[in-house]
């Protein structure tokens, strides 16, 4: 069992008015809303739209269907945005006092925004007559709490440093790329690609998470996982010169990518990665089920290495769900779906459509694919961190300038201004 210190995050930080974060939730249920206590229907919000996301999230609507006959779903998802345009609406209608039963959620982070503003059920007693925490990995179960009590249930563990390659386009250029060579490795195979007239890499980054999640994925192999946490907790610096070599290194791969890739979503860039108009793509491994589901073949259309570094690194994401502290609609269906999420069997299924792996110990993972056996290997062994571009690493507000910091970067190229921004954002919101 990993040390629960892996996961060290900065849960401490205040979580400031944000994306996400919305202060004030409704206190008084608004009128003609439930009591609560109905289980004839369920509403679930998240933003699992792509055809991988929407068949494993059926795999949990038919699994509360099964166990409780009759509830009637709505399944509420919102496209877009890489999440965000979920969370926009989410926060709206918790600012309104008409929230879903359940929503989509990462873990720390993200999930602190939502129990600093009040808006988040508190999930202890759950936990304990389930005894959950007994069923995961000790670090896994403390990326779910805050302050010490529960607040969401994981479904799944996500890696997000994953580099998809297409097999057919690096033999034609006569490369293989070894994650051992590290960055300055993986570049000078991308040069090599270009020089046989193939575009090196595959980026769709008309949601900006996308090219936060490849700029971590450079910070991360440039700095090591130990400085990667300590960003969040004003150990380390935004200024420090491996940060600003990865951002020149950042820069050399936008300039060896696709020329549209602002205008494309990430499982478009998958996919033409697979179709072999590039070499590479930099995703998050549900970028495995979305390749799967486009009915793509592994080992043949396209492989996968852990991006280059110098050690084993698990970017980690966490999936879960979330219920309200107040005006929940229905109450016991809310309950009944969380449950429903801990079954081993349905997380095991969940995760063969996701490409992610089970949060769960107690889930069978033999009967998953090569990579995701792979992936449950290396989460016990690597250096396990958690992502900022999915506002796990640190709360909303830091996440966001990121985001930000990410989108003018990409316009600019100021390694100074980059910086900058980020520095004085560890001052002033990570407390």
């Amino acid at each position: 069992m990993r040390s629960s210190n892996k996961l060290k995050i900065s849960l401490a930080a205040t979580a400031a008015a944000s994306l996400i974060a919305v202060t004030g939730c409704a206190a008084n249920t608004p009128a003609g809303s439930s009591s609560g206590a109905g289980t004839d229907k369920l509403e679930i919000t998240s933003w699992w739209t792509s055809g991988s996301e929407a068949d494993a999230l059926n795999v949990l609507i038919d699994g509360v269907k099964k166990a409780s006959p009759g509830l009637s779903v709505d399944n509420a998802a919102v496209s877009g945005g890489g999440g965000s345009n979920a969370r926009q609406a989410l926060a709206a209608r918790l600012q309104a006092g008409s929230p879903p039963d359940t929503w989509q959620v990462h873990p720390a982070g993200q999930l602190k925004s939502y129990v600093d503003g009040g808006q988040a059920a508190d999930l202890t007693a759950l936990w304990t007559e389930g005894s959950w925490a007994s069923q995961m990995p000790k670090d896994v179960a403390e990326a779910q709490q805050v302050n010490g009590k529960y607040y969401t249930v994981p479904i799944g563990v996500h890696r997000g440093n994953v580099l998809w390659t297409n097999p057919s386009v690096l033999a034609k250029a006569n490369v293989t790329i070894d994650p051992a060579a590290g960055v300055d490795g993986l570049i000078s195979s991308l040069k090599q690609v270009q020089a046989t007239g193939v575009t090196p890499v595959c980026l769709g980054d008309k949601d900006i998470f996308a090219s936060a999640e490849l700029l971590e994925s450079l910070i991360m192999s440039r700095a090591g996982a130990d400085n990667w946490k300590k960003l969040f907790t004003n150990q380390y610096s935004f200024d420090a010169p491996e940060v600003k070599q990865a951002l020149e290194d950042y820069k050399t791969i936008l300039s060896l990518a696709n020329k549209d890739h602002s205008a494309i979503t990430w499982d478009e860039a998958a996919k033409k990665m697979t179709n072999g108009s590039c070499a590479v793509n930099l995703m998050g491994d549900w970028a495995y089920g979305e390749l799967l589901n486009a009915g793509k073949k592994p080992g043949t259309d396209f492989t996968w290495v852990v991006f280059p570094g110098k050690e084993d690194i698990f970017d980690y994401v966490g999936d879960g769900f979330s219920i309200p502290a107040s005006n929940i609609p229905h109450a016991d269906a809310a309950k009944e779906w969380l449950k429903t999420l801990m079954d081993p069997k349905i997380q095991t299924a969940f995760a063969s459509k996701k490409g992610s792996i089970p949060a769960l110990s107690t889930a069978d993972v033999s009967g998953l694919s090569p990579y995701q056996q792979s992936a449950a290997k290396s989460f016990k062994s690597a250096a396990v961190v958690s992502s900022l571009a999915h506002a796990q690493a640190a709360p909303a507000e830091f996440a966001q300038t990121y985001a930000d910091a990410v989108s003018t970067f990409n316009g600019s190229g100021n390694v100074a201004a980059f910086t900058a921004s980020m520095t004085q954002a560890q001052k002033s919101q990570l407390k």
